[in-house]
C-alpha cells in the first residue's frame, strides 16, 4: 500500500516537473518572426505591359525599399491592411501593392527588396521576369508604330515621320506621347493629331495618329530614336453578380473599373541621308531641293517714258521654297529699277513644305523704244529624278512711247562761280525792349555761396536720381519668368507648411513647389511636367546627374502619395515635406 503511495507520488512530481519543463520551454521560445513575401501575378509578358507586384508583410508592419529594381518603371499602387480574428487569436498583414512596366526586352530581375520590420531588415526572394517580343497585332490590346516616307532621302530633301497609336480596347484620359528628339533633322509637327478606325487581321482598331515633317541637315547614317507613349487600359471588374447599374457606372467617365498603365515603344528607325552630287551647272544653283518651277510677268507691255510697271516673277513647288532667293534679272539700263519685299505663302501638308515665293520689281523707263528681257533662269535639284534641273520664263517685250509731257525734264549743274565769303560786319540795329544797364554801377556784389553749399547744390539732382530709382525698384514687380516660378515655388511651400491646408492641398502645393523651382531654372512659365523633362532641365542648366534623378524621383513620390492611396500618415508626411524643401533650397 505505501509503495503504491510513493509510486502515485513520484507520478505526480514527474508531471508536475514536465508541465513546469514545457512551461519554461515555452517562454523560452522567441515571438514569431514577421512573415515576408512578394510574388508577382506573371512571370511572362511582352513589352509595354504591365506586371503587377504584391509585398506582403503578415504579423508586423513594415516598410518596402524598391529603390533596387532597375528594368522596370515602378508605379505605386497603394497599400491595404487586414486585421482577423480566429479562435481568440489575432493576425495582422499590411500588403503593399505596384505596378511594374518592363523597361526592355529579355530575362529582365526583380532583386531581392528591402523590407524593414521590427526594427530588422529582411530581404524577399529574387524573381525573374521574360519579356518577349510579340509580333502578331491581333493579339494586343494597344500597340504603336512608327514610319518614314524615304529611308534613303537626299541632303535637303524633306520626308514625313508618321506616328500611329493603335488601341482595341478603351484607354483612360491623360495620353502622354514623348516624341523623339530627332537628332540631324529640322521637325516640324504637320497638323493636330487625326483619328480614325481600321480592321487589322480581323480586329477593330482605333488609330490616333500624328505626322512630322522631317528636313536633314547633312549627309550620313541617321537615327530617329523610339517614341514613347504612356497610357492606361480600362479593366472592367467581372463580376457575374454585379448589376447593370454597376457596370454603366464602369464606364471610365464616372472614374471606376481597373487601369492597367502600359508603356508602349515604337521601333527605333535608320535613315542613310545621301549627299547632293556635284552641280556643274551654267547658272547659279539655288539651293532649293524637290520639285519646283517659275513664271514671270509684266503688268503693262506698252508704257510711257516715266510711268512705271512691274515685273513679277514667282517661284512655286515642293520642298525648301521657304528658302529661295530671288533669281538674277537683266534689265536694260534704259530702266531705273526699284525691288520690294518678296511675298511668301508656304503651307505644311501631308506632302511636306510646298507653297510659292513672288518677288516684284518695279521698272521706271527713262528712253524711249523697244526692250526684251531675256529669259529669267534658275536650278534647282529634283529630287524624283535625282539630277539637277534648270526652269526659265519665256522672254517678255515692253515697248516704250514718248511721254505726253511737253516740257523735257532737264537736269542742270549749277555752274563753278567763286565763293564769297557770307560773313557780315555785325552792325547795330536797335536796342532791346528792356533797357540794358551800360555803366559800371550796374555791377552789384552778391552773396558769396560756401564750398559746402556748392557742392550740396551740385548733389541734388543725383541724389534725386537716385531716391527715384531706388523708389521704382522697390516698388515695381518683377516679369522675369525665373523670379516669378521661383517665388511661386516659395509660396507653394508656404501653403503647405499652414495649419489649415488639408491632405490634398499639402501634396498638391509640394507638387506645385518642385515644379516650379524647376521650370525657373529654365526661365518659363509653367503648371506641369514629366519626369523626363524635368530630368532634362536641370541637366541641361547644370546640374548633376544624381540631383536631376532625384528631383524626378521626388516628383514621381509626391504624385504617387496624392493619387494612389500610399500610406499617407502624418510622419509619412513630415518626411516628404521636409525632402521638398531640401530640393527646392538645393535648386535655389
Amino acid at each position: 500500500m505505501k509503495a503504491k503511495q510513493y509510486g502515485d507520488k513520484a507520478i505526480n512530481s514527474l508531471q508536475l516537473m514536465v508541465a513546469i519543463a514545457c512551461f519554461i520551454l515555452a517562454c523560452s521560445v522567441p515571438v514569431r518572426a514577421a512573415d515576408i513575401q512578394a510574388f508577382v501575378d506573371r512571370t511572362n509578358t511582352t513589352p509595354g505591359e504591365s506586371v503587377h507586384l504584391t509585398v506582403s508583410i503578415k504579423g508586423a508592419g513594415g516598410d518596402v525599399d524598391v529603390s533596387a529594381i532597375r528594368d522596370f518603371k515602378v508605379i505605386s499602387r497603394g497599400t491595404s491592411t487586414n486585421y482577423e480574428i480566429v479562435n481568440g487569436r489575432t493576425s495582422w498583414k499590411i500588403v503593399y501593392n505596384y505596378t511594374l512596366i518592363p523597361l526592355k526586352t529579355g530575362r529582365l530581375i526583380i532583386p531581392p527588396l528591402s523590407v524593414e520590420s521590427d526594427g530588422k531588415i529582411h530581404r524577399t526572394r529574387e524573381i525573374v521576369i521574360q519579356v518577349s517580343k510579340r509580333g502578331q497585332a491581333q493579339e494586343r490590346d494597344v500597340f504603336v508604330d512608327a514610319r518614314i516616307s524615304n529611308p534613303s532621302p537626299y541632303e535637303g530633301q524633306q520626308i514625313i515621320y508618321t506616328f500611329k497609336f493603335y488601341h482595341a480596347v478603351q484607354v483612360a484620359r491623360g495620353v502622354n506621347f514623348q516624341k523623339p528628339e530627332f537628332s540631324g533633322f529640322t521637325a516640324k509637327n504637320i497638323e493636330s493629331e487625326r483619328s480614325y478606325s481600321a480592321v487589322i487581321s480581323g480586329r477593330q482598331y482605333n488609330i490616333t495618329e500624328l505626322r512630322y515633317v522631317l528636313v536633314p541637315l547633312n549627309p550620313g547614317e541617321k537615327i530617329i530614336d523610339p517614341a514613347v507613349l504612356e497610357c492606361n487600359v480600362v479593366r472592367s471588374k467581372r463580376n457575374r453578380h454585379r448589376s447593370a447599374f454597376d457596370s454603366f457606372l464602369d464606364d471610365s467617365f464616372f472614374g471606376r473599373g481597373d487601369l492597367d498603365p502600359r508603356i508602349l515603344r515604337t521601333e527605333q528607325l535608320k535613315v542613310n541621308v545621301k549627299p547632293l552630287p556635284a552641280y556643274n551647272g551654267e547658272i547659279k544653283f539655288s539651293g532649293l531641293v524637290g520639285k519646283f518651277g517659275i513664271q514671270a510677268e509684266l503688268e503693262a507691255d506698252t508704257l510711257k517714258v516715266g510711268d512705271s510697271t512691274t515685273l513679277s516673277i514667282t517661284i512655286n513647288g515642293t520642298g525648301n521654297i521657304m528658302d529661295a532667293e530671288e533669281p538674277e534679272v537683266n534689265v536694260p539700263e534704259a530702266f531705273k529699277v526699284y525691288k520690294d519685299n518678296p511675298e511668301e505663302t508656304v503651307k505644311l501638308g501631308t506632302a511636306g513644305y510646298t507653297g510659292k515665293k513672288i518677288f516684284r520689281i518695279a521698272l521706271v523707263p527713262i528712253r524711249e523704244g523697244h526692250y526684251v528681257f531675256e529669259p529669267i533662269q534658275f536650278s534647282y535639284f529634283d529630287v524624283s529624278k535625282g539630277r539637277y534641273e534648270t526652269r526659265s520664263t519665256k522672254a517678255l517685250s515692253l515697248m516704250v512711247s514718248p511721254s505726253d509731257e511737253k516740257d523735257t525734264l532737264e537736269v542742270f549743274s549749277a555752274p563753278d562761280m567763286p565763293e564769297k565769303s557770307l560773313k557780315k560786319k555785325v552792325e547795330f540795329t536797335g536796342r532791346d525792349i528792356l533797357p540794358l544797364k551800360e555803366g559800371l554801377d550796374a555791377l552789384e556784389n552778391q552773396k558769396s555761396l560756401s564750398l559746402t553749399g556748392f557742392i550740396l547744390f551740385l548733389m541734388i539732382p543725383g541724389l534725386s536720381y537716385l531716391g527715384v530709382r531706388a523708389a521704382f525698384v522697390f516698388t515695381q514687380k518683377s516679369d522675369d519668368p525665373a523670379h516669378i516660378m521661383a517665388q511661386r515655388a516659395e509660396n507653394a511651400l508656404k501653403d503647405a507648411c499652414a495649419i489649415e491646408t488639408s491632405e490634398e492641398e499639402f501634396f498638391s502645393c509640394l507638387y506645385k513647389a518642385v515644379i516650379s523651382v524647376i521650370l525657373s531654372k529654365a526661365g518659363i512659365k509653367g503648371e506641369s511636367l514629366t519626369y523626363t523633362e524635368a530630368e532634362k532641365i536641370l541637366r541641361t542648366n547644370g546640374y548633376s546627374e544624381e540631383i536631376a534623378k532625384n528631383a524626378a524621383n521626388l516628383l514621381e513620390k509626391i504624385e504617387s502619395a496624392q493619387y494612389s492611396g500610399l500610406n499617407r500618415d502624418k510622419a509619412f508626411r513630415e518626411n516628404l515635406l521636409s525632402e521638398t524643401e531640401q530640393m527646392v533650397k538645393e535648386l535655389s
